[in-house]
């Protein structure tokens, strides 16, 4: 599975690469860090100096590219019309917040390129990547009650809002659903 792309002629999704680092690091702004990371991931980050910081950063980068393949995650960089990896895209059947068989899809936007459509384009085509590669029948969207970008993508993609929830952190999550009909 090392070659999947998938394309819609306006964004690509492919496998993470270690040439992506310059725009790994690029994305890592205060917006994705305050609502995508976990407590205590800010303050390990920010204890490092730049180089551990980007060596970190090509590890994390190295390891996604070598585990892409028979899942349960899998993990995309969204290349736009003109730049490579503008956002990220992932699909997860083993995470915890969705019942067994069932993928949970997670994305995030380069700062530069928020708000161009190309996340809703993205969860598009991981759908289209779930009903060729999995027998999953649903996929969920769980994000933040607060982070209207990311239900703006959810609505975008039709997927239905169906609960909402206290997180592990203490904040409220909503859950969408879409149904991956074959």
């Amino acid at each position: 599975m090392e070659s999947v792309r998938y394309t819609d002629g306006v964004v690509t999704i492919r496998r993470l690469e270690a040439d992506d680092l310059a725009r790994d690091l690029e994305a890592k702004d205060e917006e994705q860090i305050r609502r995508l990371w976990l407590p205590g991931q800010r303050e390990k980050w920010e204890a490092m100096t730049d180089d551990e910081q980007r060596a970190h950063a090509l590890a994390g980068l190295v390891a996604t590219r070598d585990a892409f393949g028979p899942g349960p995650k899998w993990e995309f960089a969204v290349d736009g019309p003109d730049q490579p990896y503008v956002a990220y895209v992932d699909c997860d059947l083993a995470n915890d917040q969705v019942p067994h068989g069932e993928a949970n899809i997670s994305y995030s936007c380069h700062p530069a390129h928020r708000g161009h459509g190309y996340v809703s384009r993205a969860v598009r085509l991981i759908v289209e990547f779930l009903r060729a590669h999995t027998a999953a029948r649903r996929a969920h969207i769980v994000v933040d009650s607060e982070n209207t970008p990311s239900i703006r993508v959810a609505h975008a993609v039709d997927a239905l809002e169906t609960e909402r929830f206290i997180n592990e952190t203490g904040r409220t999550s909503v859950r969408h659903v879409l149904e991956l009909d074959r």
